[in-house]
């Protein structure tokens, strides 16, 4: 837990990161997995000070960003859940949210096993996930005092996806729009819906003058680092799909490239997801690459 400036609270764990938006109304970015909001509980209750918590945000419909959802509801019941029109669609489907809670579940297991959570969470319900509001480009959250996060749509890691930014203090919640950090200096590329727009859209967060990155996993960067990051991220990305073409023009087979691109990503910070998750994630690689040549 930590004070990253003056109007917002970092909670959580090094995995999974919690942003308090606010001093007298907020609004929490991130709602993580169940085993994360644990780790947020805790300290939600040493703090001296609890604002009003007026929207939880799903930033968009992945496991590790909704699966936290009933937690925090239970902990927050007068809180509004906010999400895109996307992110509605995917939660209405039963099939996915039962894996989303299936990999939650797991997610729990590998927290128990870094010594970060001491036993496994009481299990919620896929049912208990429902968006109160539709959020999307160009609106704005009021959190009082003058303080409004601007809602951005950020595609290319996915068609729902959402980041905030909050204008008086520079600062972006950009989610995972630009790749996930294995390391400080090694990003995974993850242009799951798109390779272009995912280019695209972290040229489009750069223009935007920050001082500080609210990043869902692992580190936040600050003042001259942030243009560091991003220029990693595009680093990683481009760098991915050169490889890529290079071995399919190099006829290598799809099941050979998948296992190359496995081998390469899957450590570090990585390695809290299953080796099925990543091997469809390095498969969604495979295909976007594929969809531009």
């Amino acid at each position: 837990m930590r004070r990253i400036s003056d109007n917002i609270l970092q909670l959580g764990n090094r995995h999974f990161n919690y942003f308090v938006v606010g001093r007298q109304e907020a609004a929490i970015i991130e709602c993580g997995v169940t085993g994360g909001v644990l780790s947020f509980e805790k300290q939600w209750a040493q703090l001296p000070y609890q604002p009003d918590i007026k929207y939880l945000l799903a930033m968009h419909a992945h496991f590790d960003h909704i699966c936290g959802v009933p937690a925090l509801k239970t902990l927050f019941p007068q809180a509004a859940v906010l999400g895109s029109m996307e992110t509605q669609k995917i939660i209405n489907k039963p099939k996915i949210m039962d894996n989303f809670f299936d990999q939650d579940k797991k997610m729990s297991q590998v927290l128990i096993a870094e010594g970060i959570l001491e036993a496994e969470p009481e299990e919620r319900s896929a049912q208990s996930i429902i968006l109160d509001h539709i959020i999307s480009e160009g609106d704005y959250l009021n959190l009082g005092n003058s303080m409004e996060l601007k809602v951005l749509n950020v595609p290319g890691h996915s068609p729902c996806g959402i980041a905030c930014y909050l204008p008086e203090e520079q600062i972006m919640f950009l989610s995972d729009s630009a790749g996930f950090q294995i390391s400080d200096i090694e990003i995974f590329p993850i242009f799951f819906q798109s390779y272009e727009i995912y280019i695209e859209t972290i040229k489009r967060l750069m223009s935007f003058p920050t001082r500080i990155l609210g990043i869902a996993h692992e580190r936040v960067w600050t003042d001259g680092d942030v243009k560091g990051f991003y220029e990693r991220a595009l680093e990683s990305a481009r760098l991915a799909f050169d490889n890529i073409a290079l071995m399919l023009n190099n006829g290598w087979e799809e099941d050979r490239i998948k296992q190359s691109l496995f081998s390469h990503y899957y450590h570090g910070n990585l390695r809290i997801y299953t080796p099925e998750n990543i091997a469809t994630c390095v498969a969604l690689l495979l295909r976007r690459v594929k969809e531009c040549l």
